[in-house]
């Protein structure tokens, strides 16, 4: 055993590498949209729950054990032996994981819907080869980083670690004024105070995080961005989830300098800071929620906002129904929205029950700015059909409209605040109704953004003020438990990085097995869990372990 490794730590990277298939793997059984195929009939809201909960600290925890681990490599083995690893060790294997891996992905997706639009098994395994049906060759490349992101970032993360120490030696050495010092020595004291008055250190970083979200105006680290582009460095958006995810980068890489504090760290103390923090923090969210009742954060209006009732109209005179052919059968028009997840089919089909041709959906929303679409078939029509222009199963579709009031996507957009609203019949794949006319979905017609209203600076400081809570729990927790050597948890350590590049197409792949089988949602969820988590550890100890593509991930072979 290496007497130098942090077990603890090491522990709560295999925890949320572990927590990370899971998580992925609950978007096959969520009840709102995303990029799984689902099987309508096995989603259960414990899983949105699940889901969120999750989504709410892990990779900010993931980014601060990357800060620690890197701090450590910078100082045991100086700055360009730590960058020269950081590149040899994350830059690489995204580059060349990268392109394998999205082709596993694109073929356990097109699996999985297959099997979801009822074919067989081979059937099924055949149609995932369409994945290869494409118009050029470029359209193989991987023009997203997948889930491998987190790679990209780090890099970066670590670059700008690298350039600020080397411009910070340089200072101090030609000019002979600690600025820099003396900002390091401000954060290391905001640290030690977490260790020594653990209720004042984590307010004081929980306080940090939340100011910089309300400076930054982003309601999440990872959300509204394209965090997974190469290029994130260009996109405005991605840059400031990279600062979000950078606070806590650098709060773990001047945790090591304390890293002697660590095992001091008490569960019973940090949980009674977490339930005293997260008394205080939901006390003012409701009372600022009963001051003006509405929140960007949709986990809030669905708890405490009002209902209205909203009834959607699509006048479908003017589609050309001969355009569906058998394999694209019709089967309903679909109103998708921001409301509903963008959840394909769950409980969102429109009726037609007076052969009019406009069909009709009566939903209950909470207060807020809404975008919505309308579909065929569900997302069917989008996702299988690769040969033709997709967008005719979606109105309005990508191109644009005189009256757009979304032009980055080309949505619809109302507000619902404390009415209920009977919307016009919209024309499909116009934002007038059939005879030109123009109706309350325009620019004209849309009242303020309630996203605009200052008061949601506040919500953006309050939701992400808990972030840091949740991680130092977390934190407390695995230095308890993984504070001594194992064999087990060194294994999966070990195995951790692995498990998190091969991982995603397997959440995909293995749950297809099981669409249209009638068992339970969580008898499905337990089993796909199992069958993932045997096949990701048995891949890694046959194929990875003791080969060369371990030595390229990990530095080493292990015996």
């Amino acid at each position: 055993m290496d007497s130098n490794r942090i077990h603890s730590l090491d522990g709560m990277r295999a925890l949320l590498m572990l927590l990370g298939v899971y998580f992925h793997l609950s978007l096959a059984y969520v009840t709102f949209g995303s990029d799984y195929a689902k099987d309508v009939n096995s989603t259960s809201v414990f899983f949105d729950f699940f889901f969120g909960f999750l989504h709410y600290f892990r990779m900010p925890g993931f980014f601060l054990i990357a800060g620690f681990f890197g701090s450590l490599l910078y100082h045991r083995k100086g700055a360009e032996k730590m960058i020269a690893n950081r590149f040899k060790r994350i830059l690489l294997p995204l580059i060349a994981l990268i392109w394998p891996i999205a082709l596993m992905n694109g073929y356990s997706k097109q699996f999985s819907y297959a099997r979801n639009e009822g074919h067989d098994i081979i059937k099924s395994l055949s149609e995932g080869l369409s994945v290869f049906n494409v118009k050029s060759p470029s359209d193989l490349f991987p023009w997203s980083t997948e889930h491998l992101w987190f790679l990209n970032y780090l890099f970066f993360m670590s670059l700008l670690a690298y350039i600020i120490k080397l411009i910070q030696r340089k200072y101090i050495e030609f000019h002979s004024i600690d600025t820099g010092g003396m900002l390091s020595n401000k954060v290391r004291k905001m640290i030690l105070t977490f260790y020594l008055k653990p209720l004042s250190g984590t307010l004081l970083l929980c306080f940090f995080y939340g100011l910089l979200m309300m400076i930054l105006i982003k309601g999440m680290a990872q959300g509204d961005a394209q965090w997974w582009s190469w290029i994130w460095f260009f996109k405005w958006g991605a840059i400031k989830s990279f600062f979000a995810f950078g606070f806590f980068y650098f709060i773990g890489w001047y945790m090591y300098h304390h890293k002697s504090m660590i095992s001091t760290l008490s569960i019973k103390k940090q949980l009674g800071v977490f339930v005293i923090i997260n008394a205080l923090l939901y006390g003012v969210l409701y009372g600022l929620f009963k001051i003006y009742p509405y929140s960007p954060y949709p986990q809030i209006m669905h708890s405490w906002g009002q209902t209205s009732s909203v009834t959607f109209n699509i006048d479908m005179s003017e589609f050309d129904f001969d355009k569906l052919n058998e394999e694209n059968e019709f089967r309903g028009v679909f109103v998708q929205g921001n409301f509903n997840g963008w959840c394909g089919e769950c409980d969102n089909q429109m009726t037609d029950n007076d052969g009019n041709g406009i069909y009709t959906k009566e939903i209950q929303m909470k207060n807020g700015d809404y975008k919505f679409i309308f579909t065929i078939n569900g997302w069917d029509g989008v996702k299988r059909d690769k040969e033709k222009d997709y967008e005719e199963w979606i109105s309005p579709g990508k191109e644009g409209l005189d009256c757009d009031v979304s032009p980055e996507y080309n949505e619809y957009v109302i507000q619902v605040f404390e009415e209920d609203m009977i919307l016009d019949p919209i024309c499909w794949k116009q934002c007038t109704n059939c005879n030109g006319d123009i109706i309350n979905l325009t620019s004209n017609g849309k009242k303020d953004s309630l996203k605009e209203n200052p008061i949601n600076l506040l919500h953006i400081f309050l939701w992400n003020f808990g972030v840091p809570n949740y991680i130092m729990l977390i934190l407390a927790i695995c230095i308890r438990i993984f504070n001594h050597e194992s064999k087990a948890m060194r294994y999966i350590s070990d195995s951790s990085y692995w498990v998190y590049i091969i991982h995603l197409p397997l959440t995909h792949f293995i749950p297809g097995f099981f669409h249209g089988v009638n068992i339970n949602v969580f008898l499905k969820f337990a089993i796909s869990s199992m069958l993932i988590t045997i096949i990701c550890f048995l891949s890694y100890h046959f194929f990875v372990r003791s080969t060369f593509i371990g030595k390229f991930l990990n530095g080493k072979k292990y015996v």
